[in-house]
């Protein structure tokens, strides 16, 4: 199916009183873990991957877009579900651009660091050059609180202002909103706690899809209250990678690897291939989450 426009994904949500999730990928097994789920569930679904990982001056060899963009867009056109496919949080505009000749058909710039002022000129920017290339923009207000995972400890973050964000909203045109109302990036030891009246406030007085980043870190009953107030995409990426990691973890611990084939091992996708089980695994908690998000078989009802 060709890609479907992110906000037709979160209306058809805000409608029906559910949330779509975003599952963020970072190589092809955890791409294909989330459509899997999709496809099993019947879930719509927001795929992609995050700029500011994909751009970080840390990587060893510079990524090429383009070539995650086309995977991204052939896995959605291969797929019998609806999604939309997101270039997430990356800092510099100029890879957002390069995104969108990509063929993402969403970008999102990470505005930490930012003022009021310059996120607004920044996203002002990228909503024009998103209508031209037919995609659409997802912007953050406030700052979330990070946690720091080797330290324990859970770091910075402001809450969404009403106020600015209905501002922020008409003045740039953007088509999603991203909130900080008690979320937390990357929190695992611990869930956070969502304001509930705060998210009520803001949908009262924002007129575009909100969204919450930080899934992993969320109680999943308050996240229920929380999509009943109006939320209607989640983001989802630490959980998912810790999954991950823990499968691989888990069979260098069962499994003797130098006396298997290695091509058993990671290529043939068999029974004793260390990715295909991780793959599984990330899918099994793709759909628990869209279980939790009320998502599943509503994608019949999005063409």
């Amino acid at each position: 199916m060709p890609l479907i426009a992110m906000t037709k994904l979160l209306q058809n949500a805000l409608q029906n009183g559910y949330a779509v999730g975003y599952f963020e990928a970072w190589n092809l097994e955890s791409l294909l873990a989330v459509k899997d789920a999709a496809e099993r569930t019947g879930s719509p679904v927001v795929i992609g991957f995050n700029g500011g990982f994909l751009g970080s001056r840390q990587r060893r060899v510079k990524e090429n877009i383009h070539h995650y963009g086309s995977l991204g867009r052939s896995v959605a056109e291969q797929s019998g579900i609806p999604m939309a496919l997101i270039l997430n949080e990356a800092g510099d505009p100029s890879l957002l651009l390069e995104g969108l000749k990509a063929g993402f058909n969403v970008i999102m710039h990470d505005h930490v660091g930012c003022t009021l002022e310059q996120s607004i000129h920044i996203n002002t920017d990228l909503v024009k050059a998103a209508r031209s290339a037919g995609a659409e923009v997802e912007a953050e207000l406030g700052e979330l609180p990070a946690a720091d995972i080797e330290q324990g400890a859970v770091r910075g973050g402001n809450m969404t202002d009403p106020a600015e964000a209905q501002r922020f909203v008409e003045e740039t045109g953007v088509d999603a909103l991203a909130i900080a109302v008690g979320n937390v990036h990357m929190l695992e030891s611990r869930t956070s706690s969502l304001e509930l009246p705060l998210i009520r406030e803001l949908r009262r007085r924002v007129r575009v899809p909100l969204v919450l980043h930080g899934g992993t870190g969320l109680d999943r009953e308050d996240l229920k209250r929380a999509i009943g107030a109006g939320i209607c995409k989640v983001n989802v990426g630490t959980l998912l990678r810790r999954t991950f990691i823990n499968s691989l973890k888990r069979y260098f611990q069962e499994n003797e690897v130098e006396r298997i084939d290695p091509c058993e091992v990671t290529s043939i996708g068999g029974e004793r291939d260390m990715l295909a089980q991780a793959r599984a695994e990330v899918s099994e908690q793709v759909a628990a989450l869209m279980e939790t998000f009320g998502s599943v078989s509503r994608a019949g009802a999005i063409r």
